[in-house]
């Protein structure tokens, strides 16, 4: 293994490497799973006691487990024939072998014993014998199951050893060591799929690291790292691990390998006839294969990329014949969706023939999990002309998924697929219909024109009562709907929803689509119309009946999962908007890959409106690089425009310079989207050059109609009055009354105190924010607060507001807060514009004359205090004065 699997083992490495040094007898005691990084951190040790001990290194091997001494043979090479079974003899030997390399310099010896559960008995002894007279220090690595020989285990029951269990790296160590691995960014969604694909097995995450670079999989761009599809376990660096590990198991556990890698999950009765009991209690033992739910139950490979591995390393006619065998087992178990996915993967593998109903069973399913080679494969082999809509549906949500719109219209349109006019064909393909046309950058009139006209051609001369009329007419209606909200025509929205909705019979076959569409709509409505808590409910109503319905159609998920995630974070319920994202991830760790930039985005909203500034910026930055790739929810000139602003507000101008040539993405995200984009790329350019955004956020209520919507609005004002316009906080209190959700309430309480001018007012304002779970403008309130009451002569009363903003500034959790009592880094010298503010400041100057002076924002000069207080190794302003003379 290599010196990187060290990472998040300093506490391990430190604490064997005490003990070994301790006077009297020593040793150290490594269990841990393959892979986890036991043998890493044994050479660590060693390489770390070197210069003070005389190492000699033993490894243990299946193959001579039951030759007396055999893994002593290399230090036995002079001992006579005669004496090879003499435990003294073999001891006297070793000994002198120590000896000579010690030089007779007076180093103690350093046993260092690799894979110590394949030691012979014999071997084990002598070792133990070193340890117990004191002749020796000793670090033993074992897996727990089988585990330590006896004799090993004796020691640490007589106090003579040290165990040290090692556990997963958890996803912080992943990213450290990928980040260290690849030098450089790894994005967050990107670390999130290594720590669940690799469970925090180093080795494992090695390989897979290595062989997804080599394949193009794991790309780099503007230094971030990020996937462009899921992480696979035929590369060759896996492909050797488990080639390794299958040569050290006997014939009759390779084939019971083979046979669970191919058929997986394997009911344990079923295996048991295969292969036998032992056989597969000791591959139990040695954590190649895991029960999928206790004892009795199916059983699986210890982890899939070991399950993908070995099914490339088996010949297609050794996995026909294997099939053969299995084929009628596996017929009389009731599936379940891992097991249909393995036997018709398994089936088309092998040349097999499948039912067609099966195929598009699983090629739906595996459209869900994301697993879009598989489900482009299933329905494609599709026959029946009765069933080949749904499958031409599923593909083209695969196409969709994959950033291939042209082809995902040809497949929908062809027999006005898109309009799920049969019941038991798609369901829900006309919003993917919908979505795909957006992309492309098509109007929307042109998409619901286009949608009424199939409908009215599928329709014919059919009486109005015909309920396939009835069907049709509306789900192109749905689709007109969806272009109004696309287009920001919100007041004709409502009425058609309430229309829709009288429409909406509850005996239609196609009834609980239609209303996790009207609740979805009903969403967007609310949260644009700033009638947040509402809209966060009705989107709540939607998961739930798709949850019902075993999310069985097709978009509709990623659909509402937007609306609700964006009701969230207008109603200022963060865990709610996390909860959402996370389900992205809930069935696949393939949701983060393919939806992992617009994920990322969102994430960035919530800690933007949290005052996050930087935990924002170093989320954003990576997700617009993603985006480029892979934006299924057409989010990327949201995401652009998010990250350009986090950059310029946190002063990294080459950055924001650089994200400013990024803003003329086309908008294909929706009108409310597509309008907060807008909102954050003119507060970015303000940042950067005054004068040059300012003025567009405020005409722009005025010149365009979805700009004057509450939920659009008060996000203008908002970040208006963070770049200093104060005259904003009249229309923010005033906007805000009327709307729902702590996010307003919260801007309502501080704009109301900042027009009263009282501390008290700051104060109720900070508390209402901090526990609203925006630290960031809490801080402020706070600090205001503080300014206020100091200016009335209430030191007491400021005292404990400075003590306010600085427990909301330490709990952002950015890198712009630091540990009072940490020592300041004076290498690092304040900039120019730094030394100026600072200056203004000790002088006298309050934030906004500092900002009217030098002619840049109020957040600008707070932004730059901030990273003087840590450069300068203090927490307030106070402070300044005395820090500058020193």
């Amino acid at each position: 293994m290599r010196a990187e699997h060290l990472v998040g083992r300093d506490a391990e490495l430190d604490l064997a490497t005490e003990i070994l040094r301790q006077e009297g007898a020593g040793a150290v005691l490594l269990l841990a799973d393959p892979g986890i990084g036991k043998t890493a951190l044994a050479a660590e040790i060693a390489a770390r006691l070197a210069g003070e001990m005389v190492v000699m290194r033993v490894h243990g091997s299946p193959a001579l487990s039951t030759v007396p001494y055999g893994v002593l043979a290399p230090y036995l090479l002079d001992l006579p024939v005669e004496q090879a079974t003499s435990p003294v003899a073999i001891l006297r030997e070793f000994w002198s072998q120590f000896e000579k390399r010690r030089g007779g310099e007076g180093a103690r010896l350093l046993l260092i014993v690799d894979d110590a559960h394949d030691l012979d008995e014999g071997s084990t002894q002598i070792l133990a014998e070193l340890v117990t007279a004191g002749w020796a220090r000793l670090v033993a690595t074992s897996r727990p199951r089988p585990g330590l020989p006896p004799a090993l285990l004796q020691l640490w029951y007589d106090g003579l050893a040290e165990r040290l269990e090692l556990h997963p790296l958890d996803k912080e160590t992943v990213t450290e060591l990928a980040e260290k691995t690849l030098g450089g960014t790894v994005m967050a969604s990107v670390a999130d799929v290594l720590h669940s694909v690799s469970e925090g097995n180093p080795l494992l995450l090695r390989c897979l690291l290595d062989d997804s670079r080599a394949d193009g999989n794991l790309v780099r761009r503007n230094g971030v790292w990020f996937l462009t599809r899921a992480l696979s376990g035929s590369g060759e660096g896996l492909a050797e691990v488990v080639r390794n590990r299958v040569l050290r198991t006997s014939e009759a556990e390779r084939e019971a390998l083979y046979v669970i890698a191919l058929s997986e999950p394997v009911p344990a009765a079923v295996l048991d006839t295969q292969v036998g009991r032992d056989t597969v209690r000791a591959l139990m033992d040695s954590r190649l294969v895991l029960s999928t739910n206790g004892p009795g139950s199916p059983l699986k490979m210890w982890h899939p990329m070991y399950s993908e591995a070995l099914r490339q390393i088996v010949s297609p006619a050794r996995s026909l014949q294997i099939r053969q065998r299995m084929v009628a087992h596996l017929l009389a178990e009731p599936p379940t969706a891992e097991g249909l996915l393995r036997r018709v993967s398994w089936a088309l593998d092998c040349g097999a023939d499948v039912d067609d109903e099966q195929l598009l069973q699983a090629a739906f399913l595996a459209a869900k999990l994301l697993q879009n080679p598989f489900a482009m494969a299933a329905a494609g082999k599709v026959r029946s002309d009765a069933l080949r809509p749904r499958a031409r549906a599923v593909m083209a949500m695969v196409k969709y998924n994959d950033g291939d719109f042209r082809s995902a219209v040809r497949l929908l349109e062809e027999d006005s697929v898109f309009l799920d006019a049969d019941p038991s064909g798609p369901v829900g393909a006309g919003l993917l219909w919908a979505a795909v046309r957006s992309a492309l950058g098509d109007s929307s009139a042109d998409i619901a024109a286009d949608a009424q006209a199939a409908a009215s051609a599928l329709i014919g001369s059919r009486p109005t009562t015909d309920p396939f009329v009835r069907l049709v007419s509306r789900h192109a209606r749905a689709i007109g709907l969806h272009a109004l909200a696309h287009e920001g025509h919100y007041d004709d929205l409502r009425k058609g929803l309430e229309r829709f909705a009288e429409g909406s019979g509850t005996d239609e076959p196609d009834n609980v689509m239609s209303r996790v569409f009207l609740l979805a709509m009903q969403c967007e409505l609310q949260t644009v119309e700033g009638q947040a808590v509402q809209a966060l409910e009705a989107g709540r109503e939607a998961l739930a009946l798709l949850d019902e319905t075993g999310n069985d159609l097709l978009y509709y998920p990623d659909f509402v999962l937007v609306r609700y995630a964006l009701a969230a974070l207008e109603s200022g319920d963060w865990v709610a908007a996390g909860d959402a994202l996370d389900r992205y991830a809930a069935s696949s760790a393939m949701g983060l890959i393919v939806f992992g930039g617009d994920i990322e985005t969102l994430r960035g909203l919530s800690l933007l409106r949290q005052g996050r500034l930087e935990q924002a910026t170093a989320l954003l930055t990576p997700a617009v690089e993603a985006l480029s790739v892979k934006d299924p929810q057409r989010l990327r000139r949201l995401g652009n425009s998010l990250a350009f602003y986090a950059a310029a507000k946190s002063g990294a101008l080459d950055l924001a310079q650089r994200l400013a040539g990024e803003q003329d993405v086309d908008a294909a995200g929706g009108a409310y989207i597509d309008a907060l984009a807008e909102l954050y790329t003119l507060a970015g350019k303000e940042l950067l050059d005054k004068g040059a955004g300012l003025p567009k956020l405020r005409d722009l209520p005025e010149s365009v109609p979805v700009h004057a919507l509450p939920g659009v609005l008060l996000q203008n004002l908002v970040l208006r009055a963070e770049l200093g316009d104060l005259e904003s906080m009249e229309s923010i209190k005033e906007t805000a009354s009327s709307m729902a959700g702590a996010w307003a309430a919260g801007w309502q309480s501080l704009a109301a105190a900042q027009l009263g001018g009282a501390g008290q007012g700051f104060v109720n304002a900070g508390n209402l924010l901090a526990a609203a779970g925006m630290p960031g403008p809490a801080a402020v309130a706070f600090d205001k607060a503080a300014v206020t009451f100091d200016a009335e002569g209430k030191r007491p009363e400021a005292r404990q507001a400075a003590v306010l903003r600085d427990v909301s500034e330490a709990s952002l959790g950015d890198a712009l807060v630091h540990d009072p009592q940490a020592d300041a880094d004076r290498s690092v010298a304040l900039t120019r514009r730094e030394q100026d503010i600072v200056a203004l400041a000790v002088s006298g100057l309050t934030d906004r004359q500092i900002a009217e002076k030098l002619m840049v924002s109020v957040r600008t000069v707070e932004g730059h205090l901030y990273r003087s207080y840590a450069k300068l190794g203090i927490r307030r302003r106070e402070d300044l004065g005395a820090a500058v003379r020193h």
